[in-house]
């Protein structure tokens, strides 16, 4: 049995009756990191990002952002995770730097360089294109001659059946026009629910989610509202218990070893009280999924690390600090570690993405650092995203998740090629509040219910193999360098809520002051 008594501010005693020997463990400082330097364009909005940041034996209370160096900027939001400032007019070179102070007065420091840029100017016949200058002059090659066989006839280039009767107005997602017909093209939901059961009324989380400031928040839309059902999992969650042998269990079953997900489908690994606390670099991870193979664990061969996107698929972001964020009635000994996904992080070769469980957030750890393993067995991974653009271009069918994207986040409008400024002043910003009445606003106008997105729903957009913006720019054009805000409340602050970068890739929480842009979903 060990007693934990407290003899200072930062120093705890552990007392081993086994072996009559105490221990000193002192407070372990904060690791402030600023983020990666970057160049930018004059008089660009800069975003100082310090929200990888980690202190692993607390949590960090305070940041700081100072310059340093270089010409000087008006710091806004200087004294949270993430600062901003519109970048100077001329070649400069500017320092940053970050102090972060954890809850038992630690600090630490880390910086960050942003270089100036001026755009490239063009000379006649070269004019300016995504940043690059471009010779107009040059003559495309002649399409090809295209030769229609009767009944067909070619228009505007394709080769047409008039024969088939068309329908008289242009098909609605999910239904798409094939052969002359609307076909519904709309897919089974693949996507789990946030596990959010609360909503915020600015200052708290509360039950009751009627509130008029705050309208259609995460906790009133999705699976955790049409299959609310504890018995197999937290609210919308679903699962199935599974033997050692493989074999399915009843819900009341009081072992098991694996657990099917029967939303995804996805089989994931139980911990056992002896691999639970098993923190390992990236470079061991080939050796644990060897070695639970070969053990054929529940009867399957094909253990793997899980992308980002299916680890967070069983994070239950309705769980509070300092509890993992899972349904730990179906996934016991489960720690809120960070743990390892199989995804690379393309700015950084010696980085992999993560996600703590801690509080659900996604970010990149570098493959040296000790982390949590929870393998998940399927066939391959889906690395391709499948979409499907409405006949006007406005809208955008995700076919894995069923869900209907704006193309275009508010404040931008689809030009019939890309996403150009409605009012010539860029993408709108809302704090959280507001993000939640506009999108109201939006689906009263226009009779359609769009909504703002829950956490895995705007993450699901996401794509970690672009080694730009972590998003499809041929589907989303002019997705801009900015936050974008999520429907879901922060479960243990209602101060905060989630929040993605698809600059970073990163999921986070924010203050619902901060600023953010809006992409609607239906």
């Amino acid at each position: 049995m060990i007693f934990l008594s407290h003899i200072a501010k930062t120093i705890v005693i552990f007392t081993l009756l086994y072996s009559n020997v105490t221990y000193a463990v002192s407070n372990k400082k904060p690791i402030a990191n600023a983020g990666i330097d970057q160049t930018v364009f004059f008089s660009s909005n800069v975003i100082l990002s310090g929200t990888q940041s980690t202190d692993i034996d607390g949590t960090i209370k305070s940041y700081k952002w100072i310059q340093t160096s270089g010409k000087k900027v008006a710091l806004s939001n200087a004294t949270t995770a993430t600062a901003s400032f519109t970048s100077p007019a001329i070649l400069s070179t500017l320092i940053f730097k970050l102090t972060v102070k954890d809850n038992k007065n630690a600090t630490a420091t880390d910086t960050m360089t942003v270089k100036t840029a001026a755009q490239p100017v063009c000379e006649l016949p070269f004019v300016l294109e995504n940043n690059r200058c471009v010779d107009k002059t040059v003559i495309p090659p002649k399409p090809p001659v295209i030769i229609c066989i009767p009944p067909k006839t070619l228009e505007n280039g394709i080769c047409i059946d008039k024969t088939i009767k068309p329908v008289d107005n242009s098909c609605k997602l999910p239904q798409v026009l094939e052969n002359g017909l609307c076909v519904d093209k709309s897919s089974k939901l693949q996507l789990n629910d946030t596990g959010i059961t609360r909503c915020s009324d600015g200052a708290f989380n509360v039950d009751s989610c009627k509130i008029a400031n705050y309208p259609n928040q995460d906790a009133e839309f999705g699976r955790d509202v049409s299959n609310n059902d504890n018995s197999d999992g937290h609210a919308g969650f679903s699962f199935t218990k599974i033997s050692a042998l493989g074999e399915s269990l009843p819900l009341d079953a009081k072992t098991w070893s694996c657990v099917k997900d029967n939303i995804t489908g996805l089989i994931w690994e139980v911990k056992t009280p002896e691999n639970a606390q098993l923190i390992i670099p990236f470079s061991e991870t080939d050796a644990v999924t060897q070695s639970q193979n070969a053990q054929k664990l529940c009867g399957l061969t094909n253990w793997r690390l899980p992308t980002i996107e299916e680890l967070q698929s069983i994070v239950n972001y309705n769980v509070p600090l300092p509890n993992a964020t899972i349904d730990v009635n179906f996934f016991p000994h489960s720690t809120n570690e960070i743990y390892w996904s199989q995804s690379p992080y393309t700015k950084n070769k010696n980085e992999m993405w993560a996600l703590y469980f801690n509080d659900g957030s996604i970010f990149d750890q570098t493959k040296t650092t000790r982390s949590a393993v929870r393998l998940v067995s399927s066939a391959a991974p889906i690395s391709d995203k499948k979409y499907i653009i409405s006949d006007n271009g406005q809208e955008v069918l995700d076919m894995q998740t069923n869900l209907i994207w704006q193309r275009c986040v508010e404040g931008m409008l689809w030009s019939g090629t890309t996403c150009v400024d409605e009012n010539g002043s860029g993408p709108s910003f809302f704090m959280f509040e507001e993000a939640l009445q506009h999108a109201a606003k939006q689906a009263a106008n226009t009779k359609k219910g769009w909504r703002l997105p829950n956490v895995k729903e705007i993450t699901s957009l996401m794509d970690y193999s672009q080694p730009d913006m972590a998003i499809n720019s041929t589907i989303f054009p002019s997705t801009p360098n900015a936050q974008s805000w999520s429907s879901s409340s922060y479960s243990s602050d209602a101060f905060f809520s989630w929040i993605v970068h698809f600059y970073y890739g990163k999921v986070y929480f924010d203050y619902t002051e901060d600023k953010g842009v809006v992409r609607l979903v239906r």
